[in-house]
């Protein structure tokens, strides 16, 4: 094993920037209008919005496979889909407010049968949450009506050789940011009067100004409402949801029961947060000389070398990652936290990134992933309120290797069908296999595809350890033993 490991302290290192291809939000100048270029009131004209109050269409969609930050790459495209039939969509310009809702069956992570329920997006009258009431404005027409009523600037700009005229509007000044900021909404119109694209940017902890773009394609006149046949949703710079147009109408009759969400919305509900009483004031459990485990949530390894720690996965959310901080400084060592090593892309894997970034480490990472958690990282985070994180990020090709006199740590890649961006951590001296979402089957369960894989890698590769550790924490011990038996019937 050493043998094959003597030569593979490979990383590539990309060093903090600024956010690429990405212009940060910004404060709109007073209301204006190009000389030459079409006034928003002609766009509407075009539009066939005179006289427009809400919208309705019908059609098919689509939505990102495992949803957005939880696919098998962690940089776009991606081409997995769930397709969904029976989609309708209603907007309402004058609450606002927003409903689209279809049918689908969605694949899951784990490779389990997909799970008949409804998709819906949803933005109720008078919400105060920008990521809902952007999904009114982001759509061709509610951002004309926005730009009308909110007193767009205007100017001309060139996208890939063709000009445009761009729209700029704020947020209303009731709708603001945790910085204080309003909101920018910009819309691209053609030379025939078409909005064809629209962006704006909102809060994320991980993305920081997150970028929000839609595109629409093939318009056509729905008794004089031009509708775009085909738009695309796209964040972190790849498509993450999309609609093919059927019909569409103007002022639809029964838009009070376009807009009442459903009684059950089929099994697609979002996962709570961890509540509860205070936890323990010392989580940590020693693993061996220098390494530690701190439980409470998702589970973080701790390794300690002569000059510095390596701490494996951050938590499943900030405040997560806050308190496997504290823990380390209460409980472990003052000594510098050099590497926060994340094992997966997951948005559950890398929420708790952001306060290591803040102490000063350098994030480690399977070399498919520097990309996408570099432009994470590195986008400007003016809409938090926050200082940029001049996040370094590093890659690792190959294995890892970090090694002193004192300790000795692996980072295997074990790229599988959960993601191809996979770390696993082994510490030989302890004995010990650390790994997230590879989890062992219980009883006579068939175990999953990407756990056979761990098992093959660790098989060839005669990887040795005892004792497997999990960051979700399993209710009983487990061992290498029970990895290799879930591929018995191939040895």
């Amino acid at each position: 094993m050493r043998n094959s490991l003597v030569f593979v302290l490979a990383f590539t290192g990309v060093l903090a920037g600024c956010s690429r291809d990405q212009e940060a939000p910004a404060q709109a100048a007073n209301t204006m209008s190009l000389p030459g270029g079409p006034s928003i009131d002609t766009v509407a004209t075009t539009m066939g919005l005179d006289g427009v109050e809400s919208v309705m269409l019908t059609g098919t969609a689509w939505r990102i496979r495992n949803s957005f930050q939880q696919t098998p790459t962690a940089s776009p495209p991606w081409p997995s889909r769930d397709q969904i039939t029976n989609w309708t969509q209603a907007v309402d310009f004058s609450t606002p407010a927003m409903l689209g809702k279809g049918d689908t069956f969605a694949s899951n992570l784990f490779l389990e049968p997909p799970v008949a329920g409804t998709h819906i997006i949803s933005s109720p009258a008078d919400t105060s949450s920008w990521r809902q009431q952007m999904e009114v404005w982001l759509t061709p027409w509610g951002f004309v009506k926005g730009a009308q009523s909110n007193g767009a600037d205007s100017s001309s700009v060139t996208m890939d050789g063709m000009t445009y005229t761009k729209f700029t509007f704020q947020s209303p000044e009731t709708m603001a940011s945790p910085s204080g900021m309003r909101y920018t909404v910009n819309g691209y119109v053609n030379a025939d009067n078409l909005v064809v694209r629209t962006e704006t940017w909102v809060e994320d902890n991980l993305l920081g100004d997150m970028h929000v773009v839609e595109v629409f394609e093939d318009y056509m006149s729905f008794n004089g409402l031009m509708v775009p046949l085909t738009f695309e949703q796209q964040r972190g710079g790849g498509g993450i949801f999309g609609v093919s147009v059927s019909t569409a109408s103007a002022n639809p009759a029964n838009l009070s029961q376009l807009l009442t969400l459903p009684e059950s919305t089929g099994g697609f509900g979002g996962g709570g947060g961890a509540g509860g009483a205070e936890p323990p004031a010392d989580l940590t459990e020693a693993v061996g000389e220098g390494a530690w485990l701190v439980n409470g949530g998702y589970v973080s390894l701790v390794v300690e070398f002569n000059n510095y720690l390596a701490v494996f996965e951050s938590g499943q959310s900030q405040a997560r990652g806050e308190q496997i901080l504290a823990q380390i400084r209460n409980n472990i060592s003052d000594k510098e936290i050099r590497y926060i090593i994340n094992s997966h892309p997951h948005s559950d894997h890398t929420a708790g990134l952001v306060p290591f970034i803040r102490e000063g480490a350098t994030l480690v990472t399977h070399v498919n992933n520097v990309d996408f958690l570099d432009m994470a990282l590195n986008t400007p985070r003016t809409l938090l309120g926050e200082e940029p994180l001049n996040a370094e990020v590093m890659g690792v090709e190959g294995v890892g290797i970090f090694e002193d006199g004192m300790n000795r740590l692996e980072l295997h890649p074990v790229p599988n069908l959960h993601t191809d961006g996979m770390l696993v951590a082994v510490l030989p001296v302890q004995g010990l296999m650390f790994e997230a979402d590879f989890t062992l089957p219980l009883g006579s369960a068939e175990a999953n595809p990407f756990v056979k894989t761990l098992a093959r890698y660790v098989v060839e590769n005669d990887v040795q350890f005892e004792d497997y550790e999990a960051v979700h924490a399993a209710n009983v011990e487990q061992n290498r033993d029970d990895l290799i038996s879930t591929i018995a019937d191939e040895l």
